[in-house]
């Protein structure tokens, strides 16, 4: 059975847990978003009296939570001595792991896309965004940049035409529970076999910025929904009219009719308490106030 140390948070990290929990490799201890996010005592207090889900799932499994202040501080390379893994497997991580502590074990990274396409933040929106049909997740070696390692398991998820970043995000971390446990069954058989990636196939998104979140009514209504679809629910998008932003919690598309065909990109057609209309390119979009 491998054991390992598990670095990560949310719905990936959980889905990780289930996946070697089920094959009986061993969970040495997990390292969770929140003690980089908080000081040793305003933690303290959190795990007291509003404790976040990642360490409700930590103890419920019964699992050792590792204290440290980062991934490449001394205490979390002392952990990493002690408890003595075999592996370290990453499942959402915004800290670049330092080349020292790449050396202490093998790390190992599950990034939600086809690598090498995708890499850097957030492939859930991008896929969707770019109009990608295809995308999945990737089971890599770390090195010393993001996303670069060789790739040890690979498998292709299908893009649906309604997809939210949300419904993807589902289906990603849903097959990250297979795959970890079929990747540490090779990994004890000595059967993993690196593959580097081709970089004349790669691309890199970054973070979702304030540009991103800002939907273009000048577009296509297929672009403007696959635009809103891939922020659920990392945002909530907004529609920028004259000066103001103005948030789309809700909407719905209707269609252009004889009255309304001949109304510029961002007319205000109709405007009331609860609701109000705008002209897109080939669309009219209700927007719930």
């Amino acid at each position: 059975m491998a054991k390992v140390v598990l670095v990560g948070y949310g719905q990936m990290l959980y889905s990780l847990i289930e996946g070697i929990k089920a094959k009986n490799h061993i969970i040495a201890g997990v390292f969770r978003t929140d003690r980089i996010k908080y000081s040793p005592f305003e933690l303290f207090l959190k795990d007291i009296f509003n404790p976040s889900y990642d360490y409700t799932i930590i103890k419920s499994n019964k699992l050792y939570d590792i204290k440290a202040k980062s991934v490449n501080d001394e205490s979390f390379r002392n952990e990493i001595k002690r408890l003595n893994p075999d592996l370290i497997i990453v499942g959402s991580w915004a800290e670049k792991f330092k080349e020292d502590i790449l050396k202490l074990k093998p790390c190992i990274n599950f990034h939600p896309a086809l690598l090498p396409k995708n890499r850097g933040a957030n492939p859930y929106f991008w896929t969707i965004y770019l109009n990608q049909t295809i995308t999945g997740l990737t089971a890599h070696y770390m090195d010393k940049n993001f996303d670069t390692g060789d790739i040890l398991l690979q498998e292709a998820i299908t893009i649906d035409e309604n997809e939210t970043g949300a419904s993807l995000k589902e289906k990603t971390t849903k097959l990250a529970r297979t795959m970890v446990g079929n990747l540490l069954d090779l990994f004890d058989k000595k059967q993993l076999q690196p593959i580097k990636q081709n970089e004349a196939l790669s691309s890199y998104e970054h973070q979702l910025t304030n540009k991103e979140i800002i939907v273009d009514l000048n577009r296509k209504k297929e672009e403007v929904s696959r635009h809103i679809r891939a922020l659920t629910p990392w945002s909530v998008p907004y529609v920028k009219l004259y000066r103001s932003y103005i948030k789309i919690p809700k909407y719905e598309f209707l269609e252009i009719d004889e009255k309304t065909k001949d109304k510029k990109t961002y007319e205000i057609i109709q405007n009331n308490k609860k609701f109000f209309v705008l002209k897109g390119s080939d669309f009219l979009i209700k927007i719930y106030k």
